[in-house]
């Protein structure tokens, strides 16, 4: 496979899409120095380059990803076996329940949550968001943000990305740390060389990450070479070299779209919907400062004779001609302005910048300016993590890739417990080999999102429950109530809380219970067979008499 076109290729394509995420960086979160220093001087001719709404609204966006989607020290995700009305289902909940929470551990430990933070900002500001997921030699789980315009990406079936390229800068200091010295080009181990220019001058590398046809068969003892994602690095700017081939068993990237819209791989940004109006809102900024400075230090019309007699001081007093005072002169000019009007022209464009990043829906309910009700509360927050929630499911489906390729990684090191470990996990090879492939689990999330539709289910099943006992005890019948499991409807409702899985007995244990019960029910049943029997025979003795 030519690797080198198939990159030139996917780069180039990406290119077309890099002005429009060039302007919005621009005018909404300027990374550059040059923006910086340029509205550290507001009297210049440009004042400002960036919306300031915009830039906040993006902020509350970016935070309400973390809040109700992946928020931190709370399991947003749990894994689950994918057997569905299995008996062996029951008995392997608590390891999922288990697993899910090292797995929650092990990111707690890593650098995840500041990484995803700024996944989740390229996510709400370009449209796509990006993160390369790895291990430390320690063992430790590593992320790594990769920018938007620095990658390029192609999907594969089900429109789910499965190739990545994308552009780093490495010095060569890094660079031989990392490929080793064998294969890199002269003009970089040059460099390294020169003690000057080893730790600061740098060079562009490409890795290309894209499907292997032929893969083999195998999770833990496969050749790299052979894994089902080839992993190519290249010396991009010294000759297009390959340096390094190798592969992982799973795609290592998070590549999460805001929206999505067409053939293309790439995300529809919120703020594409409101250029005009960030655009006027800068312009109109541009006049209301001017009107404000016209209106502190007014222009003035004077005649000819006057320049240099006018005193423009505090307390300042200039002496006229009785021509000039009869002309009126000095006076201001030009000074008239609607501040106003300007003034609500801005604020309703403002608006509509913060509608098109849902800032209106991610208020906080503490703005209400009366005391709510528990109840009132979990509706309100129930409309807004509903109203919300349509912009958020491709998450679901873009994160599960990062899911698989985590459990993987923590299944291959040995974090999870060997003891009653699911047989689905694992695919033996069916040519006798010691070869396996891991069978990635189901995931659900326990965001707001999924609290809120959980919420509604354990409603609906506390309102059933309740009309089930009062018709019980009003006619006797048990028929409504014996159709709900009320194990299984208690397991619910205690995962839903998020409290401790250590806690709960496993399935063993339970098992253990029922025969304990069961055993006492028949002890008692006996006794009282055995009492009914000496009555009778003392009632039968007492009528002989």
């Amino acid at each position: 496979m030519d690797y080198i076109r198939t990159s030139e290729a996917l780069l180039e394509e990406m290119r077309s899409h890099s002005g429009e995420w060039d302007w919005l960086r621009r005018h909404i979160m300027p990374h550059t120095q040059a923006d910086a220093d340029q509205n550290e001087h507001p009297g210049s001719t440009i004042r400002r380059l960036h919306s300031t709404v915009a830039c906040d609204s993006l902020h509350i966006l970016a935070g309400a990803h973390i809040m109700y989607i992946t928020p931190t020290g709370q399991q947003w995700f749990s894994l689950k076996s994918g057997k569905e009305g299995n008996e062996k289902r029951l008995r392997y909940d608590n390891w999922f329940a288990r697993a899910t929470e090292i797995t929650h551990k092990e990111l707690a430990k890593s650098n995840f949550y500041t990484v995803i933070h700024q996944c989740f900002i390229d996510r709400c500001l370009t449209g796509t968001g990006c993160v390369f997921c790895s291990k430390l030699p320690d063992g430790t789980l590593n992320f790594k943000h990769i920018p938007t315009g620095t990658y390029a990406l192609a999907e594969g079936r089900d429109d789910i990305v499965d190739t990545v390229v994308r552009l780093i800068k490495l010095t060569p200091h890094q660079a031989v740390e990392q490929f080793g010295s064998e294969k890199l080009p002269r003009r970089i181990l040059d460099a390294w060389d020169d003690e000057k220019r080893r730790y600061t001058e740098k060079h562009q590398y490409l890795h290309l990450v894209i499907p292997r046809s032929g893969a083999a068969f195998g999770h833990d003892l496969v050749n790299p070479l052979k894994m089902k994602w080839a992993s190519i690095y290249m010396a991009w700017d010294a000759d297009k070299t390959v340096i390094k081939e190798s592969g992982y068993n799973e795609f290592p990237f998070l590549v999460t779209r805001f929206l999505k819209f067409g053939e293309s791989p790439y995300g529809y940004s919120p703020g594409m919907n409101v250029k005009e109006e960030i655009k006027a809102t800068l312009k109109l900024e541009r006049v209301m400062d001017v009107l404000g400075e016209v209106a502190a230090f007014p222009r003035l019309l004077t005649m000819a004779d006057q320049v240099g007699e006018i005193d423009m001081r505090a307390g300042g007093r200039t002496v006229v001609k009785p021509q000039a005072a009869g002309m009126n002169m000095p006076r201001e000019w030009a000074t008239s302005g609607r501040y106003d009007i300007g003034k609500d022209r801005i604020q309703d464009k403002e608006e509509k910048i913060r509608q098109a990043f849902y800032v209106p829906m991610l208020q906080v309910i503490s703005s209400v300016d009366r005391q709510m009700t528990a109840t009132e509360v979990n509706a309100r927050e129930g409309e807004k993590v509903l109203a919300f929630s349509p912009s958020m499911s491709l998450f679901i489906s873009d994160c599960n890739t990062l899911i698989n390729r985590i459990f993987s990684m923590l299944f291959r090191m040995g974090k999870y417990p060997t003891e009653d470990m699911p047989d689905e996990l694992v695919v033996r090879d069916q040519g006798g080999t010691e070869d396996f492939e891991i069978k990635i689990p189901a995931v659900s999330y326990n965001g707001k999102i999924s609290q809120a539709i959980e919420r509604a289910q354990r409603n609906g099943g506390d309102y059933y429950i309740q009309n089930a006992l009062a018709y019980t005890q009003a006619t006797g019948d048990p028929s409504m109530i014996e159709i709900v499991d009320m194990r299984k409807y208690g397991r619910f409702l205690y995962e839903s809380t998020g409290a401790p899985t250590d806690c709960l007995r496993k399935e063993k244990e339970l098992e253990a219970l029922d025969q304990q019960r069961a055993a006492a029910a028949q002890q008692q049943a006996q006794l009282e067979a055995m009492q009914g029997t000496a009555k009778a025979g003392r009632d039968i003795a007492a009528a002989q008499k």
